[in-house]
């Protein structure tokens, strides 16, 4: 299995990716395998669109939750993942206008699975989620 918990095949499902540790102490960042299910993508995007937040107030809501958590964080093999650099995943899009394209999934599903490139993107928020709505999170993955 490497570091992302999709194994040879890739088509491992880690169930621990959705484990959150009741005391706070890790999370486990979900594989690239579940990031790019369109089901998985739809369903982060509807969580997204109900925070009710404006794109560039998404990505202070990212780094209020993710870099206020006292936990590790994991990938689905144990190893340690750590802190993502949030303004390095979203890149030069200083508008956030992926953000806004990403929120539009919740009424309309995606007609294909996410690309490779916006996976980290799709991590940062999946991860924020399992930390600030565990319930939530749950949902997404299923």
């Amino acid at each position: 299995m490497d570091k992302f918990g999709e194994g040879i095949s890739g088509l491992y499902i880690a169930h621990d990716a959705e484990r959150v540790d009741p005391a706070g102490e890790s999370v486990t960042v979900a594989s690239d395998f579940q990031l790019r299910s369109p089901a998985h993508f739809q369903r982060l995007a509807i969580a997204t669109a109900a925070l009710g937040l404006p794109r560039r107030a998404i990505t202070d809501w990212l780094a209020d939750v993710i870099y206020g958590y006292d936990g590790r964080i994991l990938w689905p093999n144990g190893s340690e993942h750590g802190l993502p650099d949030i303004e390095e995943v979203f890149g030069d899009d200083g508008s956030y206008r992926w953000l806004g394209y990403f929120v539009k999934f919740a009424e309309e599903p995606p007609r294909q699975r996410p690309q490779a490139r916006v996976v980290e993107r799709l991590r940062v928020i999946d991860l924020a989620f399992k930390i600030a709505h565990p319930e939530r999170a749950r949902l997404i993955a299923r």
